[in-house]
């Protein structure tokens, strides 16, 4: 007979990757179910759990060294109840999932204790099994069974209404290869050589833009008066008029635009194209000098625990750029505040 353990895991542990969301609690729950697979493959005694400590999960989840992971950011991160209640909300919310553990007779469940170690004992993660419980099992009663021996874990519901953001450390930044011809170091001075250069190569742009509009419209109005146009100076013609667009929407327009609004989306060439997200900020140093760093603001979602990326506001919101959870980037959007780092939710109360 298979252990029910070992079932219970292997089953959850491919369910998470059949529905993959990019939340942190499924990466909590991903980096609990793999430390209890890994144990049970290479004992041959019956199910002992693999206790794990904050730290530990929160850097497997976030792709970090746990020696640089600080207690406190753990323990505020990882709760005991939100695991338990993020992996319900999991099961149920995919049919298939949910039927699976209802043939295996059993289900996964988080629990929490203290570990050995008098006063600066710490709480201990691990994941167990429980038999499946009908509909009409509440549960707040599931809950009850974690044996949580921590009253810190029991907290009045989180305030889903704001969200803190947090820049991406200096030393993560992944400048691409156009940005590093101005960017010293991910940053530049407006009033330096590159600065100026960058300027220049900005206006130069933006007169070219010009010079293709005009050129397209009195070709336009003149093609009467003009001797026949061969193929290949119609494509040529055809193909400048997308290119000047791009270079004026997605180049000049956010570069124009970032003194006033000090943060914008990185646009073409300055992000690395493998880098999904950046943004660039401009900030005044101690001499009052203007200047432009390649960065990434990032919150996670207190709905889902999505990861919050900044993103255009239209057309549903007014402020140009606003937070958006990847996983509902439609509902769960919030405010974003570059002094205070805040951000409050701006759909539907409740």
């Amino acid at each position: 007979m298979k252990n029910k353990h070992l079932e219970v895991f292997e089953e959850l542990k491919k369910q998470l990757l059949n529905f993959p969301r990019d939340t942190l609690y499924d990466k909590y729950l991903d980096a609990i179910v793999s430390a209890q697979l890994k144990k049970i493959k290479y004992s041959d005694d019956g199910f002992e759990p693999e206790k794990l400590s904050r730290q530990y999960v929160y850097a497997k989840a976030k792709g970090v060294n746990e020696d640089t992971v600080d207690g406190q950011t753990a323990k505020n991160s990882i709760k005991t109840t939100k695991l338990n209640l993020e992996l319900n909300n999991f099961i149920h919310s995919q049919p298939d999932c949910k039927q699976a553990f209802d043939n295996i007779g059993y289900m996964p469940i988080v629990i929490a204790s203290l570990s050995s170690g008098g006063a600066k004992n710490r709480a201990l993660l691990w994941m167990d099994i429980e038999a499946v419980k009908d509909d009409s099992y509440e549960l707040e009663q599931i809950l009850d069974t974690t044996s949580l021996e921590i009253d810190e874990e029991i907290e009045d519901d989180e305030d889903l209404s704001f969200v803190t953001y947090e820049r991406r450390p200096e030393s993560e930044i992944k400048p691409s290869l156009f940005t590093k011809l101005f960017f010293k170091k991910g940053k530049l001075k407006l009033r330096s050589f590159s600065g100026m250069l960058l300027m220049l190569l900005l206006m130069l742009s933006f007169v070219a833009d010009i010079l293709i509009a005009i050129f397209s419209i009195l070709v336009i109005l003149l093609l009467s008066d003009l001797p026949s146009f061969r193929l290949w100076q119609v494509m040529v013609l055809l193909l400048l008029i997308p290119v000047a667009y791009l270079n004026w929407r997605y180049f000049f327009m956010p570069l124009y635009v970032l003194p006033h609004h000090r943060v914008i989306k990185a646009p073409m060439f300055f992000a690395n194209i493998n880098v999904d997200n950046a943004d660039i900020e401009m900030y005044r140093n101690k001499d009052k000098l203007n200047i432009a760093r390649i960065t990434e603001f990032t919150a996670t979602c207190p709905i889902c625990s999505g990861v919050i990326l900044l993103a255009n506001g239209k057309p549903d919101q007014m402020p140009p750029l606003v937070g958006r959870c990847k996983e509902a980037p439609h509902a769960h959007v919030y405010s974003f505040d570059r002094m205070t780092m805040k951000g409050y939710f701006l759909g539907a109360p409740n």
